[in-house]
């Protein structure tokens, strides 16, 4: 295992001992975290003048929440036209230490064109929204794309609306054309729908995959990835520090002194009020944890065995059913890079006929599986098992057809080989099919040899 994953476990020990996500230990951290960063502005470490001159004041919209004066994106497309240099974001490195990120605020009306300024300087693919246009009867984001058959003019930069679709219940991915001075570009915005002021989702799951498909859209190319929720500090800095760390964890750069408390305080010298509450911030040990989890499970030697003998490890399987990745009701769209990471893939069996021990009647305490008794009780039931693509009249319903009673619910993703029914009526009882077999030489007479899996 590489010490990248090495510090993941150790942040996940670490976390447990601590009571997990939900332990005090964070309320103090995150009180740490609010203090140092008051500090700095008290001690005039991070400054905010530009935000607060006559002419720029207007484009806050909030007046506490003002762009750092060292890391402020600073536009100069349009300056010779009389536009000024002011926006209410800032720059944010990446794990590469790059410009990775643009946090900025929603857009105000009189500042649609500063946000097109800066979409096209900086060569914006890819923009995350974390709110909604209005939320509990307030005004957080003026709508600064097109919608269907409707173009949007804004300055010199006109927009339409090429595609717009439903990743998940969550999350609406338009793709927009932005046309300046007659070049035209693709950009695409994923819109959190349902992610509260000052509060966090439901799950974790979706999160992950907005910044997923947000690095898949992306592509490999450079350019900040630009990310808003109304004030541009909450919400935001929760998508930048999940993007951030799993960054962190794709290139294998994850520190052994790992600490989620001084991501947080990095961002905050570069972004005020970066994870803006303590609920979001405790939410953030939680996404960060189910990650490193499923990258640990995917790193794992009996994994490298799964993958290697294309056939599931029981108990491994059964955790994978109850993961709550899988459990989403929402299609992942193909071709995201590395899913494997927050989600991790059910695995597929590819078997032609095969017979298993499907019950034990009375097998004695201790005996191993190949055990015999005198006992016919004691003695074990064979039946043969169907691959799903070979029985006759099989359809789609049968993907969606439960285990029998006391078995283990299957809850994963089938694929065409997938097991499940048992033929010949046999009893169903402690059910579990954790060894294959070769034909048995009679009704009775188990075979020579056990292939455990």
């Amino acid at each position: 295992m590489s010490r990248s994953l090495d510090a993941a476990r150790n942040f996940l020990e670490q976390l447990e001992e601590r009571g997990g996500w939900e332990g005090a230990v964070l309320a103090g951290e995150f009180s740490d975290i609010q203090a140092r960063s008051a500090a700095w502005k008290r001690d005039r470490v991070c400054t905010a003048e530009a935000g607060s001159l006559p002419g720029n004041a207007k484009k806050n919209r909030y007046k506490d929440v003002l762009p750092y004066d060292r890391t402020r994106v600073i536009l100069s497309l349009l300056q010779e036209e009389g536009h000024g240099d002011y926006i209410n974001g800032n720059f944010i490195r990446g794990a590469d230490g790059s410009r990775a990120y643009i946090a900025t605020q929603g857009p105000l009306p009189h500042t649609l064109q500063d946000f097109w300024r800066l979409v096209w300087e900086f060569r914006v693919k890819v923009i995350l929204m974390a709110c909604r246009e209005t939320e509990n009867g307030r005004k957080k984001c003026e709508r600064y794309w097109a919608q269907e058959q409707e173009p949007l003019q804004i300055g010199p930069f006109c927009i339409t609306l090429a595609k717009e679709a439903r990743l998940n219940s969550d999350i609406v991915h338009r793709t927009l054309q932005v046309t300046f001075k007659k070049e035209s570009r693709s950009v695409h915005q994923l819109q959190y729908t349902s992610w509260p002021d000052r509060g966090v989702p439901s799950s974790s799951d979706n999160v992950l995959t907005m910044v997923e498909e947000a690095r898949r859209l992306h592509g490999p190319g450079p350019g900040p990835l630009c990310i808003h929720c109304s004030a541009g500090c909450g919400r935001t800095g929760v998508l930048c520090t999940v993007d951030y760390v799993r960054q962190l964890l794709l290139t294998k750069m994850i520190p052994p002194n790992f600490s989620l408390s001084n991501v947080v305080l990095e961002l905050r010298k570069q972004r005020p009020s970066a994870v803006q509450t303590e609920e979001q911030y405790r939410f953030l040990y939680h996404t960060v944890a189910q990650m490193f989890r499923s990258a640990l499970q995917r790193a794992s030697p009996r994994h490298q065995d799964l993958k290697e003998n294309c056939s599931p490890v029981y108990a491994e399987v059964d955790s994978l059913r109850k993961s709550p990745a899988l459990l989403g009701t929402a299609p992942r769209p193909a071709g995201e890079v590395l899913r494997s990471i927050s989600v991790p893939g059910a695995p597929t069996l590819a078997m032609a006929h095969t017979y298993a021990v499907v019950q034990k009647r009375g097998a004695p305490a201790g005996a191993g599986p190949g055990a015999r008794t005198g006992d016919p009780e004691g003695e074990k039931l064979y039946s043969q098992v169907t691959p799903r693509a070979l029985r006759s009249g099989a359809h789609s319903e049968d993907a969606r057809r439960p285990m029998p009673a006391q078995a283990p619910a299957n809850q994963s993703p089938e694929g065409p080989d997938a097991y499940e029914d048992v033929a010949d009526g046999a009893q169903t009882s402690r059910l579990g099919f954790n060894q294959r077999i070769g034909k048995p030489k009679g009704p009775r007479d188990p075979p020579a040899h056990w292939t455990q899996v």
